[in-house]
């Protein structure tokens, strides 16, 4: 792990629905241990796309990585299982193995907030402030809703 995710607090992730939220291309998380691919323990990886049921991810700093380069350049992939494969704990979150049918852990990871965003997204924190400031009025290119 690098100095800079030491130094950044893990994300607390409670459930699947929280998980798929906090997901989001930028997000960083870090393997620490994993039963079919020992070499993703402890590498920083970046994601870099997300779909409704997979995540691509990337090795932080390194393009040329083998699993940066995997699926044309979106990286590593990584689907999300059934809710009730997943194990929160505090910090860390752990994958069982739905094949191997008797409840072992293929993995377990902990996410940490990204440090980019992709250019015009706007974080959660910006949204918010923004429905403050116009007193519960979202406008959107003639568009408006009141909440």
């Amino acid at each position: 792990m690098d100095q800079k995710n030491e130094q950044k607090a893990p994300l607390r992730i409670k459930n699947l629905a929280e998980l798929k939220r906090c997901i989001r291309p930028g997000t960083e998380l870090v393997a620490t241990s994993h039963s079919k691919h020992p070499a993703l323990v402890g590498l920083v990886r970046a994601v870099t796309e997300v779909q409704t049921n997979a995540y691509y991810s990337v090795v932080k700093d390194q393009p040329s990585h083998q699993y940066s380069t995997c699926n044309y350049g979106k990286g590593f992939r990584s689907d999300f299982e059934k809710a009730s494969n997943y194990l929160f704990e505090g910090t860390t979150i752990k994958v069982l193995d739905r094949r191997s049918g008797d409840g072992s852990v293929l993995y377990e990871m902990e996410l940490y907030p990204g440090e980019c965003l992709i250019p015009g997204q706007k974080s959660d924190m910006e949204e918010d402030e923004e429905i403050r400031e116009d007193g519960c009025e979202i406008k959107q290119e003639g568009m408006s809703m009141t909440l």
